[in-house]
Parts: C-alpha cells; sequence; structure tokens
C-alpha cells in the first residue's frame, strides 16, 4: 500500500527534470547563437578602422569588380581572366542588391553572419536532444571560440562564404550525399578549397556515386545558365582560377616564404618585400624564390595524390571511417595551405570545418588538434590585421610567429597521416580480412 504513491511522484520528477534538460539546453543554444552574432558585430566594428583594413576586400575590391563589369560589360570570370571561380561573384552581387554602394561591407557581413547561423542550426537547435547532441554543440561553441580567434579575416573574405557550407555538408554527409556533393561542388566554385573534403570522401564513402551526381548537378546550376544566356564566354576564362595561378610570385605569408622570412631576419642578404598591385599581395624575392613559385602548384597535386593513394591503403588495411575521412580531410587542407605559394590568412578559416568533422567523428584525438587550430587562429589574428606591417618590414619576432604559426599546421598534417594508418589488433585483423577478401575475389 506504501509503495501505491511513488509510480506518479517518480513520473513527475521525470517530467520535471526532462523539462528542465530541455530548457537549458535551449538556453545553451541561444548563447552560441547570441556569441556568433556578436564576435561578426565585434569584428564589423574593427574592421570600420583599423588601419591594416581587414575588410578592404570586400569595401573596395569585391565592390570594385561589380562596378568594373557593370561599366564595361566584361564580367570576370565570363568575358575576362579572374582570380576565383565564377561563382564566387554571385554572394558579391547579392551584398549589392542588399546594401548598395552605402552599405555594401554591412550587407556583407549580414549574409555571412546568415549563412553562420544556418549552420550553426544543423550543429545546435535541429535534433537538439537526438544521439550526438552534445557533441554538436561542443562543436559549435569550438566554432565560434575560433571565430573570436582568427579576427576580422574570418568575416571579410569569399571564404567566409564557403565555410558554413562545407560544415553542412560534411555534418550531414552520411545522411544526405548527394546534396554534400552539391554542397562541396558549388562550394568549390566559390573558392577552390572545398575540393578537399569532396576528394576525402570520394575515396573512402562507399556511396561515392552519389557524390558525384550532387557534383554534377552543382555544375549544371552555376554553367549552364553562363552557357545557355551570357553570350561571349569562353572555358579559358571559366577555369582561369586555375590556369592563372602558374604566374603569381611567391605571397609573403606561405610557408615557404617564411622560412625565407626566417632567414632574411637571421641575417641573410638578398630577400625583399614588396606590393603586387596585379593580384594585391605582398610578395617576397631574392635567392630560391622563383624555384619556389616554379614548383609549389605542382608540388600540391603530387602530395595531394599521394596522400589519396594513402588512405586507400589506410582504408584497406583496417582503418576504420571515422578515424580515415577527418584526418585525410584535414591532410588535404592542410597541403592545400602548405604547399601553395600563396598563403593568404584566410586560408586558416578552412580548419574549422575540417576540426568540427573530426570532433564529431574522432573527438579523443580531435579535442587536441582542436587546441593546436585555436592557437593557429590566433597567431594568424597577431599577423594579420595587428602586425602584419612587422611581418613584411622583417622584424624577428613577427617573422618567427608567422614561421611558428605554419609549422603548426604542418603538424597537424603530420598529426592527421599518422592518424589514419590503423592501430590495434582489431583493426589490423579487420584489415587483412578485407585484403583477403579482395584478393579472393579477384582470384
Amino acid at each position: 500500500m506504501n509503495d501505491a504513491p511513488a509510480k506518479p511522484l517518480v513520473t513527475s520528477a521525470v517530467h520535471s527534470y526532462s523539462r528542465r534538460h530541455r530548457l537549458a539546453i535551449t538556453l545553451e543554444n541561444a548563447m552560441i547563437w547570441l556569441a556568433m552574432a556578436l564576435v561578426h558585430v565585434l569584428y564589423a566594428w574593427v574592421g570600420s578602422w583599423h588601419a591594416s583594413t581587414p575588410l578592404n576586400d570586400v569595401t573596395s575590391v569585391y565592390r570594385g569588380w561589380l562596378d568594373h563589369a557593370t561599366l564595361s560589360g566584361s564580367i570576370p570570370g565570363i568575358h575576362e581572366p579572374f582570380v576565383y571561380p565564377v561563382a564566387s561573384l554571385l554572394p558579391m552581387w547579392l551584398a549589392d542588391v542588399l546594401g548598395g554602394h552605402k552599405h555594401y561591407t554591412q550587407a556583407w557581413v549580414v549574409i555571412v553572419l546568415a549563412l553562420n547561423l544556418f549552420a550553426l542550426w544543423w550543429l545546435t537547435f535541429r535534433r537538439q536532444l537526438g544521439f550526438g547532441a552534445r557533441m554538436r554543440r561542443v562543436t559549435a561553441w569550438f566554432w565560434v571560440a575560433f571565430m573570436v580567434a582568427i579576427g576580422p579575416i574570418g568575416i571579410g573574405r569569399i571564404d567566409a562564404i564557403t565555410v558554413p557550407i562545407v560544415i553542412i555538408a560534411l555534418v550531414t554527409i552520411r545522411e544526405r550525399t548527394v546534396a554534400s556533393g552539391f554542397a562541396f561542388t558549388f562550394g568549390a566554385w566559390l573558392k577552390i578549397w572545398p575540393a578537399a573534403p569532396f576528394a576525402a570522401a570520394f575515396v573512402l564513402l562507399r556511396r561515392r556515386w552519389r557524390l558525384v551526381v550532387g557534383a554534377l548537378l552543382a555544375c549544371a546550376v552555376v554553367l549552364v545558365p553562363i552557357m545557355l544566356f551570357v553570350p561571349g564566354w569562353s572555358i579559358d576564362n571559366l577555369a582561369s582560377f586555375i590556369t592563372g595561378q602558374t604566374g603569381r610570385g611567391l605571397q609573403v605569408e606561405s610557408f615557404a616564404a617564411s622560412i625565407l622570412l626566417a632567414l632574411s631576419a637571421a641575417g641573410v642578404e638578398g630577400y625583399s618585400v614588396a606590393f603586387n598591385r596585379e593580384i594585391l599581395t605582398m610578395q617576397i624575392t631574392g635567392p630560391g624564390t622563383q624555384l619556389f613559385s616554379e614548383i609549389l602548384t605542382p608540388l600540391m597535386f603530387v602530395v595531394m595524390g599521394a596522400l589519396l593513394v594513402y588512405a586507400i591503403l589506410a582504408k584497406l588495411a583496417g582503418t576504420r571511417l571515422a578515424r580515415a575521412f577527418p584526418s585525410l580531410t584535414l591532410a588535404l587542407v592542410a597541403t592545400f595551405i602548405l604547399v601553395n605559394k600563396v598563403g593568404s590568412p584566410q586560408f586558416f578559416t578552412w580548419l574549422a570545418p575540417v576540426i568540427i568533422i573530426g570532433l564529431l567523428w574522432d573527438g579523443r584525438w580531435f579535442r587536441w588538434l582542436a587546441l593546436v587550430s585555436l592557437t593557429i587562429a590566433a597567431l594568424t589574428q597577431i599577423i594579420y590585421p595587428w602586425y602584419y606591417g612587422w611581418v613584411t618590414a622583417g622584424v624577428p619576432w613577427a617573422v618567427m610567429t608567422l614561421l611558428v604559426r605554419n609549422l603548426l599546421v604542418l603538424g597537424l598534417l603530420v598529426a592527421s597521416v599518422w592518424r589514419m594508418w590503423p592501430s590495434g589488433p582489431r583493426e589490423v585483423s579487420a584489415g587483412r580480412r578485407m585484403l583477403r577478401g579482395t584478393t579472393d575475389r579477384r582470384k
């Protein structure tokens, strides 16, 4: 008789705890969103007065390209060579539609914020009580911290448009593979780097044909309207964002240049830094710079090809997908950054989506890489915009900051390659069984 009232009391307590738990999660998600919005407001404000003009690409360069196209009738990437893939003009044009000349930069920041909040929705409010929801909130906090660490450059370049697109594609790749293939490819038509996670997924996922379907759809969305409705287009101009890189010099923030700058700061003579008005970057000249400029682009493709082959071998040897995919993606993105004669600070925003998927799929390992990536982001902000003039002037401590930042990215590359190979008897034995099965099928 005494036990009879206990069941309703327990049920009531459970419901009360459930309501408090839901409320706590909703409040945490709201705090994440508010923090992300405040980061955008803060760095839009910093960009409005800072001497290095970290939002200058948006305010002057992007809007200048639109003005040029309007006045001349020659659209970059369609009628003439262009440094970016042609779809990058879409967010630039949208900012002009929303803000006009007077509020162009503010409109750009609003577009970036809207995309970032949409990506946050996939990490926070979508399935906020489902499996893995707590870890998705952790990754959302990581992304906010990363945005704080990297500074105004996180919102002031075309790369800021691609980051949330890649995050959504990575988070949903198992359940929406076609959509992820579309997102990766469309992102690559904005800025080439999303080709790296696409390549990793194509090599390691079983349903790779779905990625290809999504990629073909994205190419059709971008190219078919141009081919049908824009007269005077040419394949050479559409591909100029790739072919035009061959004539570039060695940008001062690149990994190779940071080594040469360190030599210069140590007393080696013959190096100088100057602004290239054609492509709007600071470049280094001196012994070895021409060689690096010639070999880095082909070397990048060689290294990426080697990484893809290595990943296939690791997969056959038994490495689990949850380890292999984020590690390969990180390795490819790090290669894009390091084996490159361009080393712009916005490149380091690419690390955020990769670390996010790493935390979701292989969290124990990637939590250490997340700390390294936050350090890389903070050093990137120190380099640009705060002490960029000191770097280009060859001030020793600033040059060493640049070199250390780049060496940390190299550390991420090495760690990701090491992580890809199977460890432990379970993975190795699974790999052996897979290899035996492959051999038997061939016989």
